[in-house]
């Protein structure tokens, strides 16, 4: 992301939350969404947001203004541009995680804000109505992923690619299986069972396939440090599964 569309975005937000417009559209969210009452405007919001004190007060938040922001719910581009906002620190951080790894900041600071603001608008507020914030940002990871390795795919020298059908259904199957892992490290992560750096941490290690070695910069912790926090999170995991089992 451009300094200047930080500022840019930022001189946005300032002048949203001063607008009469966005004072209105707060007051008639809120006759709706409970979540979003008692809140002078979009600055307190955020405040509120921001209190890692009262986490279930901050989902809650996020969780309406992801129905109000998603096409099938309330399809309000004001709600999307705010639930971006409320992101925005997640965002930055996923996008200097990212920057470790291909060492261009611009490009993955531009290309997260782009693809969380896709994600946004199409968020399943029905299947996914917890935790908002976490399954955002681990979808916009994996879909950022998956793009960067289809643009790295190479057919080897010696090779021949597979017939198109083929390839297709290799793909699909292969697509199927991640997102039902994805799916599972979401479920762990609405029980408690991980937490949102822990179930980035195994997505990018077991789904993305990105050894724990070379995780250490983008997840700011040792190599030893990943190893462990990977097998208490996957040891959590397969307690969790056997339970519900």
């Amino acid at each position: 992301m451009r300094q200047g569309l930080v500022r840019q975005m930022q001189d946005e937000w300032q002048a949203l939350t001063a607008a009469s417009a966005t004072g209105r559209a707060l007051a008639r969210w809120t006759a709706a969404y409970p979540a979003l009452a008692g809140y002078a405007d979009l600055a307190a919001l955020q405040t509120a947001t921001e209190d890692r004190s009262d986490k279930d007060r901050s989902d809650a938040i996020l969780a309406a203004l992801a129905r109000l922001a998603a096409r099938d719910g309330g399809d309000d581009p004001l709600a999307a541009r705010v639930l971006l906002q409320l992101l925005m620190a997640g965002a930055v951080r996923l996008a200097q995680r990212i920057t470790a790894v291909t060492g261009d900041p611009i490009g993955a600071q531009a290309d997260v804000l782009a693809e969380l603001s896709a994600l946004i608008r199409t968020y399943p507020w029905r299947r996914r109505p917890r935790r908002i914030a976490a399954n955002l940002l681990l979808d916009c990871q994996q879909r950022l992923s998956r793009a960067a390795r289809h643009d790295r795919g190479e057919v080897p020298v010696g090779l021949q690619p597979l017939p198109d059908d083929e390839t297709d259904q290799a793909a699909s199957r292969e697509a199927d299986e991640r997102v039902e892992v994805i799916d599972l490290f979401v479920w762990a992560q609405t029980r408690g069972v991980l937490s949102a750096e822990e179930a980035l941490l195994l997505a990018a290690h077991r789904v993305d396939e990105i050894p724990v070695r070379q995780l250490t910069g983008r997840l700011g912790r040792s190599a030893t440090g990943l190893f462990t926090l990977r097998n208490n999170a996957e040891a959590r995991l397969r307690d969790a599964l056997t339970n519900a089992a």
